[in-house]
């Protein structure tokens, strides 16, 4: 991808670097000539988890939520951040309560603005905050759902949702501070990152494992209406180029995108290709309306022996069980709601990928066996 804008090297600062979403921008970043971008600054709470040698790269292991914003800049000034040039922002806290996930996001997401802008405001093109469907109301009521598909003007929901404090939040510096800002909102994420894996593929990948194991079944744990809702995916490689894209794209200036894989898809259309990738047995669901033929949160838990026996045999890692989002999986298999976004505006500015979801998964899938995560 080249840039055109400027010839001079560009500056990375990718703020929750460790992440499924951080991973796949540094793995994107590395790609690129090093006359384009020339440093490459990663900032997570967690040490380093990449194996990558590229000199380019310069990591910062700090608390963003627990430190001050001189203590941030600190660090950014050891790593010559007063040159950086534009920003990747996927930090995010999980919390139980709408409110506490409101506060604490707005805190991580306003220390980095503050941080940027102390340390290279006068450097700095452009800023790419990541958000989310959760701006649509998918993870609420069908009643605070907003209209199919969902385009990027959708009215908001009543009430309290971080992802629009985070969007007005970085309008508002953006504007201060004369910086191009770029949203953009994924569906579903489709990846992997080291040490990472409170995600949908691996939990789907695990209850696999063990299911293939136990000689069992594949059974799809939802009901008939989310066997056949039809949704998007958003693979985090493809986000990634997206992200970059749009960044290097002059014509894009302050603009929210959705960003999703394009193929709109249905759990009955993947099902039979996950069991086919594990090698398990194809099994005809019998599947209740309303009901889901098994809960994840209840089975899993009860075979975690199971997956000792797998994790000590292989030698894998056996903390990945812990880390599995097996009610998050739950919630988002139970669903009867369609869920999709309209990808006109991001073709409208010229982006034309579509990427098979499937593929993702596998990719995905691929990368847990490189990492020691499930059996080769």
């Amino acid at each position: 991808m080249s840039s055109s804008s400027s010839l001079s090297p560009r500056v990375a600062a990718i703020w929750g670097a460790n992440g499924i979403s951080g991973t796949a921008m540094i793995d994107l970043l590395i790609e690129q000539s090093s006359n384009e971008w020339n440093h490459i600054i990663c900032i997570s709470r967690r040490p380093f988890q990449l194996d990558i040698n590229d000199k380019r790269i310069s990591f910062i292991s700090i608390d963003i939520l627990n430190s001050t914003v001189d203590e941030i800049v600190n660090e950014l000034e050891k790593v010559n951040g007063k040159m950086i040039t534009d920003i990747f922002h996927y930090t995010y806290i999980e919390k139980s309560t709408e409110d506490e996930l409101d506060q604490v996001n707005k805190i991580v997401l306003e220390k980095a603005l503050d941080a940027c802008v102390k340390i290279a405001g006068k450097t700095i093109k452009s800023f790419s905050l990541q958000t989310g469907y959760k701006y649509y109301g998918v993870h609420k009521t069908k009643e605070d759902l907003a209209a199919l598909p969902f385009i990027e003007n959708a009215p908001r929901h009543q009430g309290t949702n971080f992802y629009f404090t985070q969007e007005d939040l970085l309008e508002d510096y953006a504007k201060k501070h004369n910086w191009r800002y770029i949203i953009t909102r994924p569906a579903t994420i489709i990846g992997v990152a080291k040490g990472n894996f409170m995600n949908f593929a691996v939990t789907i990948a695990l209850y696999a494992t063990i299911q293939k194991e136990l000689g069992q079944p594949l059974l799809f744990p939802g009901n008939l209406k989310s066997w056949n809702r039809i949704s998007d995916h958003s693979t985090a490689s493809n986000n990634a180029r997206f992200q970059l894209w749009s960044v290097l794209n002059e014509n894009i200036q302050h603009e929210i995108f959705n960003i999703a894989n394009g193929d709109l898809v249905t759990f009955r259309d993947l099902w039979s290709k996950i069991e086919n990738y594990f090698g398990i047995p194809h099994c005809e669901q019998k599947l209740n309306e309303n009901e889901a033929q098994l809960k994840l949160a209840e089975y899993m838990p009860k075979h975690k022996d199971v997956w000792i026996r797998i994790a000590q045999r292989e030698n894998l890692d056996e903390k990945a069980f812990d880390y599995a989002t097996w009610a998050f999986a739950d919630g988002s298999l139970r669903s009867p709601l369609d869920r999709y976004g309209n990808l006109t505006k991001a073709r409208e500015f010229g982006w034309t990928t579509i990427v098979d979801t499937f593929d993702g998964y596998a990719q995905c899938f691929d990368r847990l066996k490189k990492l020691k995560v499930i059996p080769s």
